[in-house]
């Protein structure tokens, strides 16, 4: 909730700024051209022209690097729910019952992953990120060390050793991807990338009003239009980059590493296998 707050305050505050700004342009424009002429303004096509075009590449590079870190924490989920599932597969190896104790381990895990995004979580403003629930992430600290320490605990027996040379790289894998997921909610741009759109909007949008000047009058249409493409760009360059707290989510991926989990429920226990 104080993401959604605060990023639609920012917008609201970008939007008004930018139409008291194309005023003000307009307004400065028309008293540039009554004291120099039309033939004063000449040369200043080329100063706009480079400013917005530093707008534009910037507002590109900006939704493009969005739009891969977006990608990249989708492909995350699926990366994790394919490790956990190798995982889970490479378990049986141990056979017995060491392996059910091992799968079950893993089972709890992969549900405290699970839950740990399921549940409600919100921004830390002055940190810019997502805030998650410390006694869930705890719990799973708690279980990865478990689970771990077990598989370890059960290598030194010589028949295990061919099942410990694949599970304990799965394992690691598996909580490798939880470690880039985490890392990966907390990769954004630097805040002065921000501050520079910010302040190129606003100043494109003083330049967008002095050449408006050139009109006999003002339309408040082409100055709100403009106002709200500007604004909307940068709102969802800033949604973009908290998935699970703005308008634009990707909650719609979880179900993969879900139907991990379910999988590994309705597999048939080790001891079970063997005894068909």
């Amino acid at each position: 909730m104080i993401f959604m707050l605060f990023a639609v305050a920012i917008a609201a505050l970008f939007f008004v700024g930018s139409l008291i700004l194309l005023r003000l342009g307009q307004h400065l424009g028309l008293r540039y051209r009554k004291r120099s002429g039309t033939e004063g303004t000449g040369g200043l096509a080329t100063v706009e022209g480079a400013i917005f075009g530093l707008m534009g590449l910037l507002l590109a590079f900006t939704i493009s690097g969005a739009l891969q870190r977006f990608d990249d924490r989708r492909q995350l989920v699926i990366q994790e729910a394919t490790a956990a599932t190798t995982a889970y597969d490479r378990l049986t190896l141990f056979g017995g019952d060491d392996a059910r104790k091992l799968q079950s381990s893993l089972k709890e895990y992969v549900r405290a992953r699970v839950d740990l995004y399921r549940m409600p979580h919100d921004f830390l403003l002055l940190q810019r990120a997502e805030d998650f629930s410390d006694p869930q992430e705890g719990k799973l600290h708690q279980l990865k060390n478990e689970l771990w320490e077990a598989a370890v605990a059960a290598c030194p027996q010589p028949n295990y050793r061919p099942a410990c040379a694949l599970s304990l790289p799965a394992l690691n894998s598996l909580f490798e991807v939880a470690r880039l997921r985490a890392g990966a909610s907390e990769k954004h741009p630097p805040q002065i990338i921000y501050l520079m759109l910010f302040g190129l909007g606003l100043g494109c949008s003083l330049l967008a009003g002095f050449g408006m000047a050139a009109s006999a009058g003002h339309s408040w249409i082409h100055m709100v239009l403009f106002a709200g493409t500007l604004t909307v760009a940068l709102y969802i360059v800033t949604d973009m980059e908290y998935p699970r707290l703005g308008l634009i989510r990707i909650e719609s991926f979880d179900h993969f590493l879900l139907d991990a989990y379910e999988q590994m429920q309705s597999a048939v226990p080790v001891g079970n296998m063997r005894d068909q």
